[in-house]
């Protein structure tokens, strides 16, 4: 394997130079203004005079003769760099900041080159074969040169570079993004945004289980890479981006999200008993506001029925299992508690293959509004589940809309227990908040539920400096809420979040949001 990968460099100079020679001998006679001899068959005279081997006054074959000089300067490039890098570094270094990738390397430059090289010249033969009705043997000999240096790099990018080169990766997320926010998302925003939401849950769940398609949404969607790889309590993940509770709510979609490019998910919330959800309309959009309305109030399947779900199939990324009271009345407080510990103990005696446990205590959309968001109850609640001794690790899904002094005795509680990180945070109830346009205000008031995406940013923010600042290194910390861009994935991994969740981001921006933001944390780390 190590032959292979110096022999496959080698070959691309070897022929960068055959192309050269070919491309050169043209342009010489070019510049003579000869008509190189071409030998029985075919007819070079007719080619080389034709409108379409020209651009303006220039000749192809000049273009040749550079196209494979700089194929041969930048094999050369990487070969001398397969060992220690330093021409990748170097040129990272001279890089300008509006350059929108920071961990390019020279073959990132290379193999798109040599794909540009290899449709060009599909595009001349086309031309020779069914426009001027001719063939050059020189033309010829450079497009089966182009094409073998594509079949050579595209070899070498497979075997030993991934499955893309950062500079196409990008290009293709980009276009991604650009169709979904100017032709899939217009369409979806026509419709009930629920009955959306069941269509993507159908589809997502339709295409795990095609091979193929998930490959395919691989290509599009994901980015990958070594640098990604985190390991937070225990856990192997393999980038920080996961899909946050509320979406995912029965694990319809554990077979897909892989290739979307997420490192992890979570399913719920679950609860105890099915809940069908709080009456419809319970799902709305403020675009302007770049956020969503959200009053599901915990739909649920159940428990018993999630994990006969999960048990039968194989999780490929850490997945977290939220778990909350089921929406409904208790007649004691000791009901509700029993209610959520009998989830766990349920999960906790299957066969589902899940890694972590979310304790989701702050969704506001149910009967019993926020109960363990005070430190007394959560105190009990946490006693509680510490007597279960859960095998996997426990984050809590905080409440956002507290204040920084309130957010502090929550923390100083679960410090005293068996908790291995905190999520922050759930939805927005604050109808005054300014990050919501006022027309969007206005338009809130008169409607049941609450907010996500970008009105819940800054305050996730503070959350995340606060707990880091205050509590170093005791929690993971996940930070959701408002993650439009890599650039706001960034802001709360410096804040001090360790991982993060996005649900609105992805709606409003597309799926090839979780890969955008994947590379940019592997650009940031050059």
């Amino acid at each position: 394997m190590k032959n292979m990968k110096l022999l496959l460099p080698l070959l691309l100079i070897s022929f960068a130079i055959i192309g050269i020679s070919d491309a050169g001998y043209i342009s010489w006679y070019e510049s003579q203004q000869i008509i190189p001899p071409c030998g029985t068959g075919f007819d070079c005279g007719t080619v080389l005079n034709s409108p379409w081997a020209h651009v303006g006054p220039i000749p192809l074959a000049y273009i040749g003769v550079f196209f494979y000089l700089t194929v041969l300067v930048l094999s050369t490039m990487h070969f001398l760099d397969l060992e220690s890098g330093q021409i990748s570094n170097s040129i990272r270094k001279i890089l300008p900041k509006w350059f929108p990738i920071k961990s390019v390397t020279v073959f990132d430059f290379l193999w798109p080159l040599t794909l540009l090289g290899f449709l060009f010249s599909l595009y001349l033969v086309g031309i020779m074969a069914f426009v001027i009705g001719e063939w050059c043997k020189f033309c010829l000999v450079s497009a089966g040169t182009s094409s073998t240096l594509f079949l050579i790099s595209t070899i070498y990018l497979l075997k030993f570079y991934g499955k893309s080169s950062a500079i196409v990766k990008w290009l293709t997320l980009k276009t991604m993004g650009f169709c979904y926010r100017n032709i899939a998302k217009p369409i979806f925003f026509l419709f009930d945004a629920e009955t959306i939401h069941h269509v993507i849950l159908n589809v997502g769940n339709f295409i795990g289980n095609i091979g193929i398609a998930k490959f395919k949404t691989s290509v599009f969607f994901s980015y990958k890479s070594p640098a990604l790889v985190q390991q937070f309590d225990g856990v192997t993940f393999p980038n920080k981006v996961g899909l946050s509770a509320g979406f995912d709510y029965n694990g319809d979609l554990t077979q897909i999200l892989p290739s979307v490019g997420f490192g992890w998910h979570t399913i719920g919330t679950v609860t105890l008993q099915p809940y069908e959800g709080n009456k419809k309309p319970r799902l709305g959009r403020f675009p302007n506001s770049k956020a969503l309305l959200v009053n599901k109030g915990l739909k649920s399947i159940g428990t018993k029925a999630v994990i006969a779900k999960l048990e039968k199939l194989p999780l490929y990324i850490p997945t977290a299992i939220s778990i909350a009271s089921t929406n409904t009345s208790f007649d004691t407080k000791e009901d509700q508690l029993f209610d959520i510990l009998q989830s766990f103990l349920l999960f906790e005696n299957s066969d589902v293959r899940h890694k972590l446990y979310e304790l989701n205590i702050s969704c506001p959309n149910t009967f019993g509004g926020e109960p363990y968001t005070t430190p007394k109850r959560l105190g009990q609640l946490l006693s509680a589940v510490d007597k279960l001794k859960l095998s996997r690790p426990l984050y809590i899904k905080m409440p956002i809309d507290q204040s920084k002094k309130e957010t502090i005795e929550l923390l100083k509680v679960a410090d005293k227990h068996n908790v291995q990180g905190v999520i922050f945070g759930n939805l927005t109830k604050d109808k005054t908040n300014p990050a919501v346009l006022p027309e969007d205000q206005k338009a809130w008031k008169k409607l049941k539920g609450n907010l996500s995406g970008k009105p819940t940013f800054d305050r996730s923010n503070a959350h995340i400096k606060t707990t880091k600042e205050m509590f170093k290194n005791r929690f993971t910390i996940v930070g959701t809420g408002g993650i439009f861009s890599g650039e706001d994935a960034l802001t709360k991994l410096k804040l001090g979040a360790d991982l993060i969740q996005v649900i609105s981001g992805m709606i409003f921006q597309g799926p090839q949001l979780i890969g955008e933001i994947n590379q940019t944390i592997n650009d940031s780390r050059s």
